[in-house]
């Protein structure tokens, strides 16, 4: 087998056999890739597959990556590594066609995701207009599509030591049995009396019959943000609203959450989410301001930091929109959520902007590849699906804490990418991104960690991050590089190469 292995060495070493073949080999277990050299005792005149020499690439991967597995040697499975967290997305657009049994879906996989994310985002718990749960009707009933109370407690428990973070929406709200009659808080509204809970900006007071009958002082005061149409808009700088906000989310601490997921804020300002994670002693808050100007998700942060009341504001994270376009224009789009037909790839250099969030803000940046919004079977603005391994090489690499969504993972009612394998792996989608998170972990890589862009343009990029236990060079595009010296080459696919170099 030694003389086996030594002459293959040196027939692909002059090109007598291609990489192809030798890769061939090397999956049915032929090959030892790594002792090549010491059965053949040559040292500088071979290079392995698997390792590196003088930062030159060592076999054309282009023949290779059809083969792809990752060396997994020395690497961890488990969660919990300080400053590596990792935040996963419990549900997609459709779980609550589960027939109000969400809450026990994630209660029976609560053992991988405890093994694998630190913040666990739940889906809106209240008793909502909508099933999705994002038109909230009475914040204090938790009865809701996705499952009982009981359940939803339950739940919240099987996932310790992972912290759960709810999904607070409170930039609007639908009455109980008209526009603007609230319950469980009532927040001081009265049918046909009593609005000053609701911006006097808002629609309802033009389109209902009852709250047209209100004006001047039992109105709100003019909307802080933008104007939303699928709910009343809630006047923040009302106390009475403020008030009942912090009871409502100290009511889900005490049921066991840590944090907040705030849906839709660019509806109101800033500053009362700040006022909101204080008032709840929060330990986790990330904003879902989807917007393209990433110089007003940055400003909107440090809003977060002003004080309301005299109470100053406790900072909040941001999902990086920015880092997704990025995204949008590296892999393309999908057109629809079934057929996976792409609009065509763009530039790779995206990737390398200095002004995506987590490059400006890296200790308040939220990456991901897509979300209930962006992909499941909204597809607002979903990832080529090919591309969704290789993106999550990406963010999972990268500084920022990354959020890993559900449909990606254990896959989503209609249709799974979970169970599709990734490009140029043996890997299936779920298996993938598992390793991704452990190596990440092995490396100690943060939402922190140092980052340099070696190389941006329209066929590749290159970047190197430090983490607190090794580094890892990763390669993104149609034109990949070589392996850095004293780099390993650990893992490859479709459009994605990952060098790693352990501390000693």
């Amino acid at each position: 087998m030694q003389m086996l292995q030594f002459l293959v060495a040196i027939f692909a070493r002059y090109g007598i056999v291609n990489a192809k073949f030798i890769a061939k080999l090397k999956a049915k277990g032929v090959l030892m890739m790594r002792k090549i050299v010491q059965a053949a005792g040559v040292v500088a005149g071979l290079v392995m597959l698997w390792g590196c020499t003088e930062g030159k690439d060592p076999v054309d991967y282009s023949t290779v990556t059809e083969y792809g597995t990752p060396d997994t040697t020395e690497f961890s499975t488990s969660a919990g590594e300080s400053g590596s967290a990792v935040m996963f997305q419990a549900f997609s657009w459709q779980s609550h066609k589960m027939s109000k049994t969400w809450w026990t879906k994630i209660s029976a996989n609560a053992a991988e995701i405890k093994a694998n994310f630190e913040w666990v985002w739940f889906p809106p718990v209240s008793n909502s207009g909508s099933a999705n749960g994002y038109l909230p009707r009475q914040w204090q009933n938790y009865s809701s599509e996705y499952g009982t109370e009981s359940q939803l407690r339950a739940a919240i428990s099987d996932i310790a030591p992972a912290k759960a973070i709810g999904d607070i929406v409170i930039n609007h709200r639908v009455g109980t049995t008209g526009w603007g009659d609230f319950t469980m808080p009532t927040l001081g509204t009265e049918q046909g009396k009593n609005y000053q809970a609701i911006c006097s900006t808002d629609e309802g007071f033009e389109k209902d019959e009852n709250m047209k009958k209100v004006s001047g002082s039992m109105r709100g005061a003019k909307d802080s943000g933008d104007n939303y149409d699928g709910g009343r808009d809630l006047d923040h700088t009302n106390e009475v609203v403020r008030q009942g906000v912090v009871d409502w989310l100290n009511e889900l601490r005490a049921m066991g959450f840590a944090g907040w997921r705030y849906d839709y804020v660019r509806g109101y300002a800033a500053k009362y989410t700040g006022y909101y994670n204080a008032m709840s002693d929060a330990e986790f808050s990330v904003g879902e301001l989807w917007v393209d100007d990433n110089s007003r998700i940055s400003s909107w942060i440090e809003a977060t930091k002003e004080s309301v009341d005299g109470v100053a504001g406790a900072p909040s994270m941001a999902f990086d929109f920015a880092a997704k376009n990025a995204l949008q224009t590296a892999f393309g789009k999908a057109e629809t959520s079934t057929s996976y037909t792409v609009i065509p790839d763009g530039s790779y250099g995206a990737l390398g902007d200095s002004n995506l969030l987590f490059r400006l803000k890296p200790q308040y940046a939220v990456t991901f590849v897509d979300n209930h919004d962006t992909g499941s079977t909204q597809n607002m603005l979903a990832l080529d699906a090919n591309d969704v391994g290789a993106a999550y090489v990406y963010i999972l690499t990268h500084p920022g804490i990354p959020c890993v969504a559900w449909q990606h993972y254990f896959g989503v009612v209609s249709d799974s990418l979970a169970s599709r394998r990734v490009g140029g792996t043996t890997l299936k989608l779920h298996d993938h991104i598992q390793y991704l998170i452990s190596l990440r972990k092995a490396l100690g890589i943060t939402n922190v960690s140092a980052i340099s862009v070696s190389d941006k343009s329209s066929s590749t990029y290159t970047a190197r991050i430090t983490g607190t236990k090794g580094e890892v060079v990763v390669s993104i595009g149609s034109s990949l590089s070589g392996c850095p010296n004293g780099f390993d080459t650990k893992y490859s696919g479709t459009n994605f190469r990952i060098h790693v170099k352990k501390n000693a």
